[in-house]
């Protein structure tokens, strides 16, 4: 840790009911990542559905795109207010608002109004990391690690079943976008979940709310390390959040003119590859859960990068949706650890009073991740395949490792 974090001025006294609110919000994650991967998963087979029946791969991405970066545009002023009005109000709008705009989504019949409505729903996007920012700026500093990693582990048990629900729910339903009615349920079921049980004893600041993000922007800047940290923040949502629709793709190309192989069909092999990079990941949660609370986060993170880079080589080069899934089950093992240390170590470098702003505008910064893989994926296709943004993705990852390198090195 540098020495402008280790003598940072203490946070705020930590919240008593931080135990309880780790659970009740590692349940609210598992909903709520339940009904976003039941039918994001699906996504290219759901715009399908809808009328597109050319350039998949670019109105996958622009959908994407617009979805996560209107949530890019308004994370940091949630953040704002998540500092003034508590964590546990922006869990709600969350909660809530993505619920209401889900119900729309599941009755949109037209590519365009589908389009229109999740650039809508964008707005209230952000449960998780809402969640994740309470746990991490109310639990006691040497419990962080365990906590970040119960609510990340109910995140990725929740993307592990999502899936194998969505493709279950695909048989009986009437049409695909009515996926989006389930996961309009679930968020609505994760925010009555946080309305009952999270408390936050938040005391609301003496002076005026104000949105000076230019002057956030100024005082984050000189931090040390903080912008690395932002980086890999942004790898990490590119190279997970923002290629799951990709990885969708890439199932359906590598399987071509065939409807099955192995005996499973593209529904099959999007679920099973899911499935598996989210298993292996939540497999090895508690593991770097362990590790952050026993260990500098700094050398956590190290042998996170090394093996995310590592593994990440391996999805470019498969030749079958098998060899995708056992691929992407190797990187699950190092890059889901990633994302609770980075967190750790930017809420260790947050100014005094700031850090809830300082964990949104990592979340802000995080959705162009997101935003931009699955439109980096559709430009690239027609030229080079979706291998391409495998090794794009690659190539990012291992300038990731080496500024971090170089950091430790000076």
């Amino acid at each position: 840790m540098s020495d402008a974090s280790a003598q940072r001025t203490p946070g705020p006294m930590e919240d008593p009911h931080w135990r309880r609110n780790a659970r009740a919000l590692a349940a609210g994650n598992l909903l709520v990542n339940v009904g976003w991967t039941g039918a994001f998963a699906f996504l290219p087979l759901i715009v399908q559905s809808v009328g597109v029946k050319r350039d998949l791969e670019l109105w996958v991405g622009a959908m994407m795109f617009g979805y996560f970066a209107v949530s890019c545009v308004f994370t940091p002023v949630w953040g704002v207010l998540a500092d003034y009005y508590g964590r546990k109000s922006m869990v709600l709008r969350a909660g809530f608002g993505m619920g209401a705009g889900f119900a729309l989504l599941s009755v949109a019949s037209d590519p365009r109004a589908f389009l229109f409505v999740l650039i809508l729903t964008g707005l209230a996007n952000g449960f998780v990391p809402a969640s994740q920012a309470l746990v991490a700026t109310t639990t006691p500093r040497n419990q962080v690690g365990g906590a970040l990693a119960l609510t990340q582990a109910g995140a990725s048990t929740g993307t592990l079943f999502g899936p194998l629900v969505g493709a279950a729910l695909i048989g009986v339903l009437p049409n695909m976008s009515l996926l989006f009615s389930f996961t309009a349920a679930a968020m609505f079921a994760a925010g009555v979940l946080s309305m009952a049980l999270v408390r936050e004893d938040h005391v609301k600041p003496a002076h005026a709310l104000r949105l000076e993000l230019r002057a956030d922007v100024r005082r984050l800047w000189i931090v040390p390390e903080l912008k690395l940290l932002y980086y890999l923040q942004v790898l990490f949502a590119f190279t997970v959040f923002g290629a799951a629709a990709v990885v969708s793709m890439y199932t359906m190309q590598l399987l071509g003119d065939r409807t099955s192989f192995a005996g499973f069909g593209v529904e099959s092999w999007v679920a099973i590859t899911a499935m598996g990079f989210t298993l292996f990941g939540i497999v090895m949660l508690p593991f770097w859960g362990r590790a952050l609370d026993r260990y500098p986060p700094e050398r956590v993170l190290g042998v996170l990068l090394a093996g995310t880079c590592i593994t990440s080589l391996l999805a470019p080069l498969v030749r079958n949706p098998l060899e995708l899934a056992l691929a992407r089950v190797l990187f699950a093992l190092f890059v889901s650890g990633l994302l609770p240390v980075v967190i750790r170590m930017i809420r260790d470098r947050s100014p005094q009073g700031m850090e809830a702003r300082t964990l949104s505008y990592g979340t802000a910064i995080q959705q162009i991740g997101s935003a931009t893989a699955p439109l980096v994926a559709g430009v690239l296709a027609p030229y080079v395949g979706l291998e391409g943004f495998f090794w794009l993705a690659s190539a990012l990852l291992v300038l990731g490792w080496i500024l971090w390198l170089r950091r430790k090195a000076g």
